[in-house]
């Protein structure tokens, strides 16, 4: 785990974001100048949405972390949900901040990198040096973060793409060596760079704890819409 994360992975608010995706596609067939006959609920816990020229970023927040937040030097996971309603393809290739550095993190790909380096023998271990376990506890302490600072997300037309740590094994965007301590009603300004020259800039809050009795309803439906 990274260090300074400690978010809860909880399945009730996994399934309830999920639906996001569905939602928004269907409400973007009904096509634009006329009202929906679906009712959305938006719960009271829910980020900042954003639209931006064909693009529709929900639910953007600093994940939770505890009452106390976050202090300088910490890394913080962020929450990110982008759907691409226009007609071409397009990217997220950067995201910046005065926070701190938003790097990218995958899971699934770094799981993938250590089992080829454990399959390969490092030149190292071929010479017949090994690490000690202090040393090996002082190169984690030095390098504690994973994530990527140059990435390329790509978002095809009318599909979304979902950033979540809450998510088993999901890609998630991190603000790394955090420049000041974050506490709860502390926003983060954060701007989202695409691969069209497109930025977007937003005010992300800090979370709230999901792990109680609260559920997430971003985007659902009360009931569904005739004639779709």
């Amino acid at each position: 785990m990274v260090k300074g994360i400690r978010t809860a992975n909880t399945a009730r608010r996994a399934a309830a974001i999920a639906i996001a995706g569905a939602a928004a596609a269907a409400l973007s067939a009904c096509g634009a100048g006329h009202e929906t006959q679906t009712d959305l609920k938006v719960s009271a816990i829910a980020g900042v949405n954003v639209d931006a020229d064909g693009l529709a970023l929900r639910d953007l927040q600093v994940e939770f972390d505890s009452a106390e937040g976050y202090a300088a030097g910490d890394a913080a996971a962020l929450r990110v949900w982008i759907g691409n309603e226009g007609t071409s393809d397009i990217s997220l290739v950067g995201v910046e901040t005065e926070a701190g550095t938003v790097t990218f993190v995958s899971p699934a790909a770094q799981a993938v990198e250590e089992a080829a380096e454990a399959a390969s023998p490092s030149e190292t271990a071929a010479e017949g040096a090994t690490e000690t376990p202090s040393e090996a506890a002082t190169t984690a302490e030095e390098d504690p973060f994973e994530g990527e600072t140059t990435f390329d997300i790509p978002i095809a037309a009318s599909e979304y793409v979902r950033l979540d740590e809450a998510v088993e094994d999901g890609d998630y965007l991190l603000i790394e060596d955090l420049a000041d301590d974050l506490k709860s009603g502390d926003t983060v300004e954060v701007v989202f760079l695409f691969s069209n020259g497109q930025e977007v800039v937003a005010q992300l809050p800090i979370g709230q704890d999901v792990t109680g009795e609260e559920e997430r309803s971003y985007f659902e439906p009360e009931e569904e819409a005739e004639g779709h």
